[in-house]
């Protein structure tokens, strides 16, 4: 007696999956619980200043080099919420114009400096032996030489301009990023999936930018976010590379002394006026000509 077994038949038909939506969007609440209350705030914050530098100019009611002669060192007041300078010029609209140059300018040198630097660790590891060894010793006679000695020459070579200057700061912070960037290359290009693009046939540079840029993206946005407040402060404080008459502002401050007695609104502590120097900068660069000043 033989006892007959059925076997289902197999179906080769696409099953489909219905958790796979609940999953991208548990996949998709998970990556911005990740981020937490502190990143979005930090993300706002930094949404709300490129707005406000990239429009405050434009709509705020007065203009940088707008002269009130009648509202000469204006304390704060409901019509200029910072006051005014000894020519009449509306401090916050300076401020907010300076915000722009400066966000902009920090903006272009951090980005150059990554790209600059990712290239030339790249192309350190690809050459191997003897070239990885002669970048590394530029690299290194680079971080030795004081950043704004070096600074200085490429502005002098390259002529007074703000495009220049920014050129001058990329040059000379480069070597840092370009080690940072060899570190994570070194420490990717032993990972299995390396060796295994590595095996199918991919080259180096397309292992490089498909496989290994990927996966060092995060460490480079951080070096390049963490570093940008020192930039904006090293493009403040070196706008004299671009040939500027600082002569008559060393005597300012002795100019300026009164102002501590007569009007001490204007003693702002130390930690609320440095951001506000350094945004304010770029602005008081192009000071318009006063009844002083010759022509031309």
């Amino acid at each position: 007696m033989s006892i007959a077994m059925r076997i289902p038949a197999v179906s080769h038909a696409p099953i489909e999956r219905e958790v796979a939506p609940e999953q991208s969007e548990r996949k998709r609440r998970s990556r911005w619980h990740r981020l937490g209350w502190t990143g979005f705030e930090a993300l706002g914050v930094l949404i709300l200043l490129a707005v406000v530098a990239l429009a405050g100019p434009e709509l705020w009611r007065w203009g940088a080099l707008e002269q009130h002669m009648d509202a000469l060192l204006q304390n704060p007041s409901a019509a200029h919420p910072l006051g005014t300078d000894e020519f009449g010029r509306d401090i916050l609209a300076r401020l907010l114009l300076g915000a722009r140059w400066s966000l902009a300018g920090a903006a272009v040198i951090c980005g150059g400096t990554s790209l600059l630097g990712f290239f030339i660790a790249a192309l350190a590891l690809s050459g191997g032996g003897k070239t990885d060894a002669i970048i590394g010793r530029i690299i290194e006679a680079m971080m030795a030489l004081p950043g704004l000695v070096t600074a200085l020459a490429f502005a002098s070579i390259l002529g007074a301009s703000f495009v220049n200057l920014l050129f001058a700061l990329i040059i000379t912070s480069w070597p840092w990023y370009a080690r940072t960037y060899r570190a994570l290359l070194l420490k990717e290009r032993s990972a299995l999936y390396v060796e295994s693009a590595v095996a199918a046939g991919a080259g180096h540079w397309r292992v490089l930018l498909r496989h290994v840029l990927p996966n060092i993206i995060g460490p480079a946005a951080v070096l390049a976010t963490a570093n940008f407040g020192a930039v904006i402060l090293n493009l403040a404080s070196r706008t004299l590379l671009r040939g500027l008459p600082v002569a008559d502002d060393r005597a300012r401050p002795v100019h300026r002394r009164h102002r501590a007695v007569d009007q001490p609104v204007r003693r702002w502590p130390a930690g609320r006026g440095r951001p506000t120097h350094t945004l304010s900068t770029h602005a008081s660069e192009r000071r318009p000509l006063d009844a002083t000043s010759p022509p031309g």
